[in-house]
């Protein structure tokens, strides 16, 4: 996954609060936070001060926050847009048929993404400003995917281009997988292609036939759960996740959480990949937990059990946070996982 930027970073903060005075000190130790954080040392106030009216200088994070909240509302109304039309397909008939045709490029994405969920996948990360290239990225059984949705003219077919830039893109993010959505149909050399380089292709056929599951429900629990609303489950916590990566050459490739029925605990479990040539040692996970208020009150260093990860080797981690009582649960928003390692080829002796 590609690391953030100071910039992308503060346009996060930006695009998450309603108003942000840099004039005022909350707001503006606030800004100070997410600098130092993505600095991942301490400095004095004097170079933070400096950092923070350089970059004032160079972007307006107000007029740019404007841009990604309003994206972010309307997907979020596009989303509800495709579920309420999921809903008045499990009301009206069975036999429903969603005409892909008549949705928007928007609502076609969006009801992908519905059908995404619906099969078990998770969505992972969100590209920003990726929209061409990427919709989302998911994961089931450990391995992360990509995935692209194309509104297309069914008079016309998607060519081996296409496929070998999605492909590439998908490789950008280090992703093990790639899905390729369309309502139209792809040219006969893109399935070969598509075999060869490892991206599955759903052309109009195949998607009709998701489309029908997703809309008719593989089981009535199913339909009853999109009918009546969501039901929390008592156990479940629903959090933002954000990685930061202070080298690029291990990634974490795959991470999920959830509370433990019977303890309670929070759990983070996830595995780790070193990408470079060369092996890392000291592996170090550190999770931070957030409030509403964007106040980090649970915090832990997590060491990874493994005195030396080699080169494209992988491995497990499981961190477990037991001091978060249920009471605080609801008031929980987002986590910050940041892992750290030494790079051995700085130590000639390893």
């Amino acid at each position: 996954m590609k690391p953030a930027t100071l910039h992308e970073k503060l346009l996060e903060l930006y695009a998450k609060k309603e108003v942000i005075d840099i004039n005022n000190i909350n707001d503006k130790n606030l800004v100070s936070r997410v600098i130092t954080n993505y600095l991942h040392k301490k400095y004095d106030s004097k170079k933070v001060q400096n950092l923070i009216e350089d970059i004032y200088m160079r972007y307006n994070f107000e007029e740019e926050s404007v841009e990604i909240k309003r994206r972010n509302q309307l997907s979020d109304y596009i989303d509800s847009i495709v579920l309420s039309r999921i809903k008045d397909a499990y009301k009206s008939s069975q036999n429903f048929d969603l005409d892909l045709d008549s949705l928007e490029e928007l609502e076609f994405k969006a009801l992908i993404k519905q059908a995404i969920i619906h099969f078990g996948y998770e969505i992972l990360y969100i590209p920003a400003n990726n929209a061409k290239n990427i919709d989302i990225i998911v994961n089931r059984k450990d391995i992360k995917i990509a995935v692209l949705a194309i509104k297309g003219n069914t008079e016309s077919l998607i060519g081996v281009k296409t496929v070998r830039q999605f492909r590439n893109i998908a490789n950008y993010y280090h992703c093990e997988e790639a899905l390729l959505f369309t309502n139209a149909y792809f040219c006969s050399d893109c399935f070969n292609e598509a075999a060869e380089i490892g991206v599955k292709l759903f052309d109009r056929n195949k998607l009709n036939v998701i489309v029908k599951d997703v809309i008719n429900g593989r089981q009535q629990q199913e339909k009853e759960y999109m009918i009546n609303g969501m039901e929390v489950k008592e156990n479940t916590i629903y959090l933002e996740g954000e990685i930061k990566f202070p080298k690029t050459k291990v990634q974490v490739v795959y991470i999920k959480y959830h509370a433990d029925e019977i303890t309670g605990f929070l759990i983070f479990e996830g595995r780790l990949s070193n990408t470079g040539k060369k092996p890392a040692v000291n592996l170090n996970i550190e999770i931070k937990i957030y409030n509403r208020n964007n106040d980090c009150i649970y915090s832990n260093n997590f060491p990874i059990n493994k005195e030396k990860l080699d080169s494209k080797e992988e491995v497990q981690f499981k961190c477990v946070f037991e001091n978060i009582p249920k009471a605080d649960w609801e008031n929980l928003c987002r986590y910050q996982l940041k892992l750290d390692y030494r790079n051995t080829y700085k130590d000639p002796q390893i």
